[in-house]
């Protein structure tokens, strides 16, 4: 069903903008006097919450259809799977990392910040692997009834909480930097695919 996958689609436009925000300079510091670690702890919060729990389960799921019809290679299958698992630790231990720079623990502010980047790096290189290569497979391999299926599987209609039309409160902040960054960038609707 072609719905999901613009859905994904938009998703990927809406999450790089979050990986780029991740990479600013501006963000990079992770010390607990850094003015952006909230903006930081903030964008993470959303990848493990709803990146991890609603937009990769849907596109296991999409592996997993594919898999059973022999669609797509084993191998690839098991890289996408592995990339979403990897994804979820390094998102939920860095994400206690920064939680802990914020509460001014005693930590390596180098190591927290390459690992921002390097979790970034990740995220990017994941949704280029599922656009060239799971998108396709799956517009053309599935049919209604494992799209039907993929889409009742409760992950799909869960709400955006930063890129909906309401945002959640918890939110606001992130949403309005990255809206004022893609203003500064030119760009009118930041949470748009073609811009």
């Amino acid at each position: 069903m072609r719905v999901i996958i613009e859905k994904l689609q938009a998703d990927h436009v809406r999450l790089a903008r979050l990986v780029s925000l991740l990479n600013l300079q501006s963000c990079q510091r992770t010390d607990a006097t850094a003015p952006n670690i909230a903006l930081l702890v903030d964008a993470l919060c959303y990848l493990t919450r709803f990146a991890d729990l609603a937009h990769h389960v849907i596109e296991d799921r999409m592996v997993e259809k594919l898999l059973a019809k022999r669609a797509l290679s084993v191998e690839l299958g098991q890289e996408i799977e592995s990339q979403h698992q990897i994804l979820i630790r390094d998102g939920r231990d860095l994400l206690r990392d920064l939680e802990s720079a914020v509460r001014g623990e005693n930590m390596s502010q180098e190591l927290v910040d390459s690992r921002v980047r390097l979790y970034a790096e990740r995220l990017r290189h994941n949704m280029v692997i599922e656009e060239l290569t799971l998108f396709p497979a799956a517009e053309k391999n599935l049919g209604g009834a494992e799209w039907d299926e993929i889409e009742s599987s409760g992950a799909y209609g869960q709400p955006d909480p930063l890129f909906d039309a309401t945002v959640d409160e918890r939110f606001a902040e992130l949403y309005r930097v990255i809206t004022t960054e893609a203003g500064a960038a030119g760009v009118d609707e930041p949470f748009v695919q073609g811009d």
